[in-house]
This record gives C-alpha cells, sequence and structure tokens, in this order.
C-alpha cells in the first residue's frame, strides 16, 4: 500500500527524423498519500451489558456508531506527517487542562467511519488507525435500559486518510530490435497495465502493412506471445506499390470471366474465321496452280462464314431477366442517430425486437453512446414472471427471496444489453474499474421514476418522501406488485427508483463476475449497491472485506459518496451478494 503505482495507459509508436521506430509511453503514476487529521470528536455509542456470575456486573461492552470530526483550520491536516497529542493540539484547547490520557487503541476499530466538518462544510469519510485522547461520557445523556447502555462523548482524535497522488508523465524510448529471446512458451502473459516481455517477429505476416513516401514496413505475428510487432521500414520505388489491392483482383477476375464467356458462345465463329484463314493463305500460296478451284472454293466458303454467322446468333440463348423485387430489412432502415429513449419495434417471425438508444457521459466527462435489443416476448414473460411470485415484501427475508428471484429469472434475457457494454468496452480499453463506472453512470443518467405497488396518488401515502414527491407531480409507475420493475422491465420502460436500479446493477455486475452486494435499508426506506473495488470513500465490512457503497438514483455520484442520512451503515444490510 505504501509503493508507487505505475500503470502504462497509452502507447504510441512513430519514426523519428532520425529513421528508427520510437514508442511514446503515457504512464499514470498513482503516489500513496496519508492526509492526518486531528480535532474534536463528538458522536453516540451503545453498548451491551457484559455477563458475569453473580449478575451483578456493571461494565458495558459499548461501541461508537456515530461521530462527527470538527477540524478548526488547514493547520489540522498534514501530509504523510502525524500529529503527536498535546503537542500538536494548542490551537484546539488548552494545554494545561490536558490530562494526556489515551483511550485503548484496541478497543478501537482499524477504520472509523465519520462525519468531518471543516469550512463550513460536511463530508464523510474513513478514519485509518484514528486515536483517541481525553475521552469525555456525557453524563446527562448516559442511559441505561436493561443490558443495554447509551449516550454521548466528546474526545480529541487523530489518524489519516489514505489516497493516491495522480501524475502523468510521458517516456519517449526507442525501438530495439532483439535478436535472441529466450521465453518459456508456457508462461502467461503479464497482465494487462505491465510492460510485456519483447516481442520477436516469428517470420509470419498479419495481412496489415504501412506505406510512408518511398517506405513501407509489414506487420508480423510474434513469436512467444500473441501480440505482433512492426518489422523494420523497406525502401520501395516511390510511386508504385507491391500490393495489388481488391480493385486489380476484381479485375482480373473480371477479365477472365469475360474470356470464358466469349470462348464459350463465339467458338463456332472462331473456327469458321481459323478455317477461313487458312484457305486465303492456301490460294496465295499456290495461286498459280489452284487460282481457279481455289476462287470457286474462296466464295463458297465466304457463303457458308456468313450463313454460320446468323445461324450462331440465332442459337445464342439470351435469358429472360425478371427484375425481382427489393426487400429491405427494417432493421436497417433505422436512423442511428435518433434522440434519447428512442424506441423501435422490429417484427422478426412470430416476436419482436425492441430497441432502445442510450448516451451518456461518465465521472470524467467520457461520453458513451450505443444500441440494445430486447425480445418483447421475454419483456411479457418477466412481467408474468413477478405477478406470479406468491410472497409478500413486509419482511426483510421474503424481499431479499422476492429481489433473487427476479434477478435469477432476468439475468439470461439481457443479452443485448452485455453487447452494448461490451462493444463501449473493447472500443475504449476499458480496465476493470472504468468498466464499472461506465456501468453505474449509464443506470445513473436514467431519470429517477417512483414505483408504487397502488396509485400514484399522493393523499394515499403518510411516507413524507412519498407524498411530497407525488404532489410536486414528478414521475410515478403505479400498480407494480412489490413496488417494484424487474430488470428486464426496467430496461425496457426506463422507469425506476432506488431498489429497480439497485437490482439491474446488482444482475448486471454479477454477470461481469464483480464482487458486488445489493444494499437494503428498511430504516431508511433506500437501496443502494456495494462493490469490492479499491475506490476510497464510505465502505461497508463483510467476512473482512470492503465493500464501498455506491448511490444509483441520480447522476454524477461516484462510488463512496452517499448522503449525510443515510451513513450510519448500521441500519443497511446485505441482501443479495454476487460471491
Amino acid at each position: 500500500m505504501n509503493e508507487k503505482i505505475v500503470n502504462i495507459i497509452n502507447e504510441e509508436p512513430f519514426v523519428g527524423e532520425d529513421g528508427f521506430d520510437y514508442i511514446k509511453v503515457t504512464k499514470e503514476i498513482l503516489t500513496p498519500r496519508k492526509t492526518y487529521l486531528k480535532g474534536t470528536l463528538s458522536g453516540k455509542y451503545r453498548g451491551n451489558k457484559i455477563p458475569d456470575d453473580s449478575d451483578k456486573s456493571s461494565l458495558f461492552d459499548f461501541e461508537i456508531y456515530e461521530a462527527e470530526v470538527n477540524c478548526n483550520s488547514v493547520e489540522d491536516f498534514s501530509k504523510n506527517k502525524p500529529f503527536s497529542f498535546p503537542h500538536d493540539f494548542k490551537n484546539i484547547t488548552n494545554a494545561k487542562k490536558i490530562k494526556v490520557s489515551v483511550f485503548p487503541k484496541e478497543k478501537l476499530p482499524q477504520i472509523l467511519p465519520v462525519i468531518i466538518s471543516a469550512n463550513n462544510k460536511t463530508f464523510g469519510i474513513n478514519v485509518l488507525e484514528p486515536q483517541l485522547y481525553e475521552f469525555t461520557i456525557n453524563r446527562k445523556e448516559h442511559q441505561i435500559d436493561g443490558n443495554e447502555v447509551f449516550g454521548t462523548f466528546n474526545a480529541y482524535i487523530t489518524g489519516y486518510v489514505f489516497d493516491y497522488e495522480r501524475d502523468e508523465v510521458e517516456e519517449i524510448n526507442k525501438v530495439v530490435l532483439i535478436d535472441v529471446i529466450d521465453v518459456d512458451d508456457n508462461e502467461d502473459d503479464e497482465e494487462d497495465g505491465r510492460i510485456k516481455k519483447p516481442c520477436k517477429s516469428n517470420g509470419i505476416k498479419t495481412g496489415e502493412f504501412e506505406e510512408k513516401e518511398c517506405y513501407k514496413r509489414y506487420e508480423y505475428f510474434c513469436k512467444h506471445h500473441p501480440d505482433t510487432v512492426w518489422g523494420p521500414w523497406e525502401k520501395i520505388p516511390c510511386g508504385t506499390s507491391t500490393e495489388k489491392g481488391c480493385l486489380s483482383i476484381f479485375g482480373y477476375l473480371f477479365s477472365i470471366v469475360l474470356i470464358v464467356f466469349f470462348i464459350y458462345y463465339a467458338f463456332p465463329v472462331i473456327g469458321i474465321i481459323i478455317l477461313i484463314y487458312c484457305i486465303t493463305y492456301l490460294i496465295n500460296r499456290f495461286s498459280s496452280v489452284f487460282r481457279w478451284m481455289f476462287g470457286i472454293l474462296g466464295i463458297i466458303f465466304w457463303l457458308f462464314f456468313i450463313v454460320s454467322i446468323f445461324k450462331t446468333c440465332s442459337l445464342v440463348h439470351i435469358p429472360n431477366i425478371i427484375p425481382k423485387p427489393k426487400i429491405e430489412d427494417s432493421r436497417e432502415n433505422v436512423v442511428y442517430e435518433p434522440i434519447d429513449n428512442d424506441s423501435t419495434t422490429i417484427s422478426i417471425g412470430n416476436d419482436s425486437l425492441v430497441k432502445r438508444f442510450r448516451k451518456w457521459q461518465d465521472y470524467e466527462g467520457n461520453i458513451y453512446q450505443g444500441y440494445y435489443t430486447l425480445k418483447l416476448f421475454e419483456i411479457k414473460q418477466s412481467s408474468r414472471f413477478k405477478n406470479s411470485i406468491n410472497l409478500t415484501s413486509s419482511t426483510p427475508r421474503n424481499y431479499d427471496q422476492m429481489v433473487y428471484m427476479l434477478k435469477g429469472n432476468d439475468e439470461s434475457k439481457l443479452d443485448g444489453l452485455y453487447r452494448m457494454f461490451d462493444s463501449i468496452r473493447k472500443k475504449n480499453k476499458l480496465n476493470d474499474i472504468k468498466f464499472s463506472e461506465m456501468i453505474v453512470s449509464c443506470i445513473q443518467d436514467i431519470p429517477y421514476t417512483l414505483i408504487l405497488e397502488n396509485e400514484c396518488n399522493a393523499q394515499l401515502y403518510n411516507d413524507k418522501f412519498i407524498r411530497d414527491y407525488l404532489m410536486q407531480g414528478n414521475k410515478c409507475s403505479g400498480y407494480q406488485k412489490f413496488g417494484i420493475n424487474s430488470p428486464l422491465e426496467f430496461v425496457y420502460t426506463l422507469e425506476g427508483d432506488c431498489d429497480t436500479r439497485a437490482l439491474l446493477l446488482f444482475t448486471i455486475l454479477s454477470h461481469y463476475k464483480y464482487d458486488v452486494a445489493l444494499m437494503s435499508s428498511e430504516f431508511y426506506g433506500h437501496s443502494m449497491i456495494a462493490i469490492n473495488l479499491p475506490f476510497s470513500g464510505i465502505n461497508y465490512s463483510n467476512q473482512n472485506k470492503k465493500y464501498v457503497m455506491w448511490e444509483t438514483t441520480a447522476p454524477d455520484i461516484p462510488a463512496g459518496r452517499i448522503g449525510k442520512s443515510y451513513m450510519n451503515l448500521n441500519y443497511w444490510r446485505i441482501s443479495l451478494k454476487s460471491n
């Protein structure tokens, strides 16, 4: 974690002014950074009574479940330099009153999620290796309820936030041809993002070539791994090309067809012409002896020649050419530049395809677009399947079973959507992190629609969010069983709220083998996803793994950033998990 990470993000070959091959390598350098902080900590704790044989124990095992750090100035932050207590806390408190009592470090978690307040702004962070000093319980708010204890506290805190500083550098490397490379044929290639072993040509051309002025070079397959390498530039006569090209090949083929056609239909005429030529030659050669005889024969043969021409032309078969009606595939007539939310229905046999166009941008402003198709029969089957589920979503267990059944029914019917994402990933050469951001930002970009099990009438609901949402005239889809759209229904109607979006993203990311979880909170009445990837921000711990929380209901919200009103992770649980 303390070592620099170097990723090659682009390699661009070019030929220098000296005629040699060079490669411009663009590298991404990620330098670890620890930002230490200090401040006053206030929060809430809860605990359970420690059992005792006498049942008279007054000891409690408690945990901190909500905390807020207040920082006064930029002096409360330090890059890669830890703070010392109480020496570095003089700007926060009166050092003369400090008793230097240290909270037991083993009683604190390695990672403490807190809300930090600085410059009139608040945001959530994870404090690593936290250390508390002068821990004080507010006696007036300390409460004991049977075997449980609740209350608030104040303390001084120091710790750090870990992230990476990103730099981008460019290097110009000269390509050196290596004659002998000993590489084990059974050795796997390096992982993507690392520099691969040098490539030696095996002498087999790939069919690709480049021409520049009076030079040409060919592309060859590598000997020890499935990459390719360009050969040296070779000088060729200027203004010429050693390749014939497709047009020349078709020209030769067309000429051969014409010659065969002419010989086939004109063979009798050619034979007569050759015979006439021979007779004429003999007449001229022996004119003194056979002048009269060959003169008569010549007239006869000329007459025969004329008759043969008319006969041959009458025998040539000219087939009747009946023009066939032009049949246009309606799929090819769809204009490729429709507006967003474009819908096209294409009939194929007894079924129909629904074609959807999406265009969106990720968190760095990169724009993606593409089409995906859905089968109308499978959309209807997905709706019937949801309506046939005999469960109630009133209990967490039944809710988890319901979303599990919807995911299992639809995951194999999203091939059109998978093909669109695969095409974008290949075209843009996205790694796992960028690919996940591309997928989530696509779903975040779809406008929010509230999904309800009953009528979209504000007077029917006591929930403040639903009531206010409907009274403002926002978009709503009512009479949907369980108050959720299945993944197939969502990508067809483009109508989804938090649990509809979270279920679709869980289904897609599970298909691509991500370690992902569908998170639910009955307390907050909200759903989102959490993913096991090296993002910074708020994360949920499960089985010694960190799952970074990811909001799905609005665009431009990266992983790890969630609303302040949802930050208490004790009210969240895992409904589905891919691994």
